[in-house]
Parts: C-alpha cells; structure tokens; sequence
C-alpha cells in the first residue's frame, strides 16, 4: 500500500490539466525523506494558470521520495512527470520532453550516470537540463567525465526551501543564459560559438558547485575549470556579452 494511503496524508484534486495538491505531510515523514519542514507552514500560493507551467521530470527509484518531490514541486507550480528508474525514464523522454530533469544517481538497475549517457547520446534529449541527486558525493573522475552535461549537483537529504532554491535559481540562470547567448548572436556569434558558450557556462557552473560540495579542491579538477573559465571569459569580451552578478 502506498505509504500516503496509509497514513491518509494526501487528497488530490484533478483540474483539467493541472493538478492541485493539499498536503497535511508529518514532520516525522518529511524528516525520514531529507525534507524538513511541513509543507502546510509555508502558505504557498497556487499559481497563476495564464503562465505555461515549467515542466520537470523527477527521476528516482524511492517512490516514496519521488511522490514528496512532486507535492512539494506541483504546489509550487510547475508540472511534474515522475519516473522509477532509468529505463521508465528514457521511456517517457520518447513522448514528452521536458524542461528539467532533476535525476538520481544511485539507481537500479540502470543508474543516472548511464541514464544520462543514454539521454546525452540521443538528438532529440541531448539539450534538456539535468541536476543530478545523490546521497553519496561523486568522484571526481565522475565529476570530470560529466561536467560538461550537467547543470548542477544536489546532495541529499535536500530541505523543502534547498530543493525549491535549486530548481527556482535554474530557472532564472535559464533566463539569463537567453539573454546572454542573444548578445553573443547580436554581436556575431555563430551556432557553433553559441553552443560551446553554451557548455562552458554548464560545465564551469556545475564543476564550482561540486568543489563547495566537496570542501577541498583537486589539482586536475582545478587546472580543467580554469582552462574552461578562462575559455568562456574569452567568449564573453569578444562578443560584449555582460557577465551575470555573482
């Protein structure tokens, strides 16, 4: 029995296209899940129908988790489609593509790291944005291999207020890289400039989180974000394109 029949802690409510979620989750539960605080303190506000609800694919094989995940991310507004593994998720990807995916890495049978192999080795999901989730840090080797395919890192357990910081700042990084690779475009960048400005700010993004995350730093690591930094630095003076505010 799901654990949220169980204990009768969830009432949905189908509209149309959209779903409205009422949760009256227990602390304890939230705990157990790496989310701490109860949802129903927070007083968030349904969103508004007129705007096109950013689409997330949340990808673990907790269901449990993934079921909190969607509460927590539908009652905030945007749209969640969720999967059990790897494999339901390269099935989904088939029909529905999303805006992003927030994807676990430490998964069976297939994992993340080889469902995001799979998805970067196919055209038509090779853009979409992935953050990946995991309760164990990865390597460094790991981070180096897949850095450039990336967007972020979030180690659990995740707090409500961390996971909706995290997909909230991407979001808005979203709109900002628009802004960014349209004054490169203005400026003269080609399709090809525009894609490896593109990377770099993914890779050199996602490889300073993971050296925070990490707490120490790596000589080969290093050397590789300052050659990458320094490469997108080069980017953004030749075409004028204004660096963000930190």
């Amino acid at each position: 029995m799901n654990i949220f029949a169980l204990f009768g802690l969830l009432v949905i409510t189908r509209e149309r296209r959209h779903r409205l979620y009422m949760p009256a989750v227990s602390t304890l539960l939230l705990k157990k899940y790496g989310l701490k605080t109860p949802l129903i303190s927070h007083g968030w506000e349904k969103s508004d129908r007129r705007i096109p609800m950013p689409k997330i694919l949340v990808v673990d094989d907790n269901a449990d988790l993934v079921d909190l995940f969607e509460i927590v991310l539908c009652r905030k507004g945007y749209a969640v489609t969720k999967a059990g593994g790897g494999g339901q998720c390269l099935e989904i990807l088939k029909t529905s593509v999303p805006d992003l995916i927030l994807l676990d890495i430490m998964m069976e049978p297939m994992d993340g790291w080889e469902t995001l192999k799979r998805m970067k080795s196919d055209t038509r999901t090779k853009s979409v944005p992935v953050i990946m989730l995991t309760g164990k840090p990865p390597t460094w080797d790991e981070i180096i291999a897949h850095m450039d395919d990336i967007e972020d890192y979030a180690i659990k357990p995740v707090t409500i207020e961390g996971l909706l910081s995290l997909v909230q700042v991407f979001f808005q990084d979203q709109e900002t890289l628009i802004r960014e690779l349209a004054q490169a475009k203005s400026a003269g960048a080609d399709a090809a400039l525009l894609e490896e400005y593109r990377n770099l700010r993914r890779s050199v993004a996602s490889g300073k989180t993971m050296q925070k995350v990490l707490g120490h730093k790596k000589d080969t690591i290093d050397k590789v974000l300052t050659e990458k930094a320094d490469r997108l630095q080069a980017l953004r003076n030749k075409y004028r394109v204004m660096e963000p505010a930190a």
